[in-house]
């Protein structure tokens, strides 16, 4: 029996490492890819490190193309999105847990259907009423796309947290002298801090990934974010994977720090959403 289990943990161990490399070989690739001259690319047989390392794809990509603007873009509409969405999510999800009022449990349910939605049934409706408002090929209307897109799912996490939240808490703190706002900022945010690093988290990943909202509502090309610039060097004459390779290694970097620094409270907010709600 001890036999056994030597071997069936021993393969067990061989699949994990075998699915751990499949899922990191790619981007370990793309890096050592972005590290090696345009020439190795295409170079047979392939070879993992490359045979002369350079920095120059990651000088030739702030050079010679607009990538610094298609990331500056992107950062500008995930802090906007993030923003906003907190501050709406936070206000909704607390008057659906704190108040009574015809219709609240309607909003509930519509949130969660809401966000089950595919995008892409929204995407022509939210960008013939951003045409109507003025705010075409503009930041500012992708921010709003992104807002409608993630508030659904952070309404519904965020009210999940405020109902584990006792409301002796907040009788103590009115007894205490605090009004309303004064007992959100002072009691209930500090004990919400896992969910609302959740819904960031969130809001980040979405924003910073999405493809389609930013094809459809950005044509100039200055305005870009950064995965349809990187699109923008796939042309019918060439495709300029030094760029590609080398942008997508630098638009790694903020989501990798992102999940490094809130892992811990990701997984209280995603796991407490999800129990609680």
């Amino acid at each position: 029996m001890k036999t056994k289990k030597r071997i069936f943990r021993s393969l067990l161990y061989l699949a994990v490492i075998l699915v751990v490399f499949y899922s990191v070989g790619p981007i370990i690739w793309m890096f050592l890819s972005a590290l090696r001259p345009r020439a190795e690319f295409f170079s047979m047989p392939p070879k993992i490190l490359p045979d002369k390392w350079t920095l120059s794809n990651f000088k030739a990509l702030f050079l010679e193309t607009e990538f610094i603007s298609f990331f500056l873009n992107s950062i500008y509409i995930s802090i906007g999105t993030i923003i906003m969405t907190n501050i709406i999510g936070i206000l909704a999800a607390y008057s659906l847990t704190r108040f009574k009022y015809p219709g609240r449990n309607f909003i509930v349910i519509f949130s969660l259907f809401a966000y089950m939605l595919p995008p892409v049934l929204l995407v022509i409706p939210l960008y013939l009423w951003v045409v109507k408002i003025g705010l075409a090929n503009t930041l500012a209307s992708l921010v709003i796309a992104y807002v409608a897109l993630t508030l659904p799912y952070s309404i519904w996490l965020l009210r999940a947290f405020f109902k584990s939240i006792p409301y002796e808490l907040e009788e103590a703190a009115y007894i205490d002298g605090c009004n309303r706002l004064q007992t959100i900022f002072y009691v209930i945010l500090p004990m919400a801090v896992p969910g609302i690093i959740a819904t960031t988290v969130f809001s980040f990943t979405y924003v910073w990934n999405e493809f389609l909202f930013a094809l459809i509502f950005i044509t100039s090309n200055s305005k870009k974010t950064f995965p349809v610039g990187l699109d923008s060097f796939v042309t019918e004459h060439d495709i300029y994977w030094e760029y590609i390779l080398t942008g997508s290694v630098i638009v790694a970097v903020p989501a990798v720090i992102v999940f490094l620094f809130t892992q811990k409270q990701l997984i209280q907010g995603w796991g407490a959403g999800g129990v609680k709600g």
